[in-house]
């Protein structure tokens, strides 16, 4: 028996020594889609090893909790020197930036006596620690916006055969002068020049600037579950499979989708577009422009956009909105009414800013609070519910009235319908010549 374990003992230790050194790995991690917030996203590893021999190698990539609740174990046969590729699929459960943790790696020898554990930590090419981004979800309301940009094409194509010259501030052409001109049109420079009176004539403008305002206050962190498509579950019940097909979701990421629909649906009507999103001071802020390149800007803000705990301070923003856009413009604001005695701050800020631009206010809603309101009530907690939801209701009735009577105008909408509804409202404003 002692002999035997000799033998055994013996050749663990020959096992071991035949096993590659952890150094002689080198993983790298390579994301072949652009994460997005639930979407599927292809994560790969390869391994490549520098020594000679056959390894059933397990890989077990610890990525972040947003990206994937729980690390999951790959297998995969390693030669020697020859790149062995491993793909998974995640779906991102959080927008942001988020850095990348450890590869863990277990191997054993030829005669499975021994295993071996080690870690890899893959870097970028300038040897910096590596880090994703996960956008918000754009790939899923694709075809929508690809219906709406051709409809905001159409407006455009509409409006340029009615665009009529002699009104508007965007310099079209200099004529002479008619009785009836006004004095502030007449060019001196080129009066001077003719030894005649001229006049500038000016055409409507052709591209307006449309602002984005996303609330992130406190109310922006309310989570629902909203089903996801693309997703493949094996499970064995029904309510595994189903829960497969639910992603957690919070009103600010929908809204971040909105506005990168929006800009889309912008850029496509030749409008200029801008995004500002704020809680108690303000986060993210891109300024008005058009193109690739400024509409890449406006999601990778929208990627770092996060909620806060505290109430969006409403005027201030509102303040600085004022103090950016001084030409009469479109303003979208995406925010929800938060239930109070007084006069909300968002009402306050909304009147100040239509004296000057087109207000546009997307209010978010629970469809639950209706139907509280609506249900029968059999105990007497019940009953106090429903009256309590019944007179939020009301308050939020007369809120949207005294705002339609200042001139706002008002898209109610629940989460999950923002982009489409906000969208919607937009190409009326366009349809119609309002701005």
């Amino acid at each position: 028996m002692f002999a035997w374990d000799g033998l055994v003992l013996l050749l663990a230790l020959l096992d071991a020594a035949l096993l590659p050194r952890p150094a002689a790995f080198f993983v790298t991690r390579s994301f072949l889609d652009s994460p997005q917030l639930g979407q599927a996203t292809h994560v790969e590893l390869s391994v490549v090893m520098q020594a000679d021999s056959l390894i059933d190698l397990r890989l077990t990539d610890d990525l972040h909790t947003a990206l994937v609740a729980s690390p999951g174990t790959q297998r995969v046969q390693v030669y020697p020197r020859d790149p062995a590729v491993s793909v998974m699929t995640i779906y991102p459960r959080e927008r942001g930036d988020f850095a990348m943790r450890r590869v863990y790696l277990r191997y054993r020898g030829v005669m499975k006596l021994v295993e071996r554990w080690a870690a890899a930590e893959p870097v970028e090419a300038n040897g910096e620690a590596q880090r994703v981004r996960v956008f918000p979800a754009l790939e899923e309301s694709r075809e929508n916006t690809n219906f709406y940009l051709l409809r905001a094409r159409q407006i455009e194509m509409q409006k340029r055969r009615l665009r009529m010259r002699g009104v508007g501030r965007d310099f079209e052409s200099l004529r002479d002068y008619q009785q009836g001109d006004e004095l502030r049109n007449v060019s001196w420079t080129a009066t001077a020049r003719r030894n005649k009176l001229v006049s500038r004539q000016y055409t409507v403008e052709r591209s307006q600037q449309v602002w984005i305002v996303l609330d992130a206050g406190r109310l922006s962190r309310t989570a629902f579950e909203l089903k996801r498509g693309g997703v493949e579950s094996f499970s064995e019940t029904e309510a595994e499979r189903t829960a497969a097909h639910l992603l957690s979701v919070t009103q600010l990421d929908q809204a971040t989708q909105a506005a990168a629909m929006l800009a889309q649906v912008i850029q496509g009507s030749g409008d200029k577009f801008a995004m500002m999103a704020y809680g108690r001071q303000i986060q993210q802020l891109l300024p008005p422009g058009a193109g690739p390149t400024h509409l890449r800007m406006l999601i990778d803000q929208l990627s770092r956009t996060r909620s806060e705990r505290s109430e969006g301070d409403h005027l201030s923003a509102m303040a600085r909105l004022k103090t950016l856009q001084r030409r009469r413009g479109l303003i979208i604001w995406v925010t929800e009414l938060t239930d109070s005695a007084g006069r909300p701050e968002i009402v306050a800020a909304a009147a100040e800013l239509v004296r000057r631009h087109l207000v546009v206010l997307v209010l978010l809603k629970h469809p639950e609070l209706d139907e509280l309101a609506a249900r029968t009530p059999k105990t007497r907690a019940e009953m106090f519910h429903a009256a309590a939801a019944q007179e939020m209701i009301e308050r939020r009735k007369e809120t949207v009235a005294q705002l339609e009577r200042q001139g706002v105008l008002i898209v109610e909408t629940t989460a999950a319908e923002v982009g489409v509804n906000a969208i919607s409202k937009y190409l009326e404003v366009k349809a119609k010549g309002m701005l």
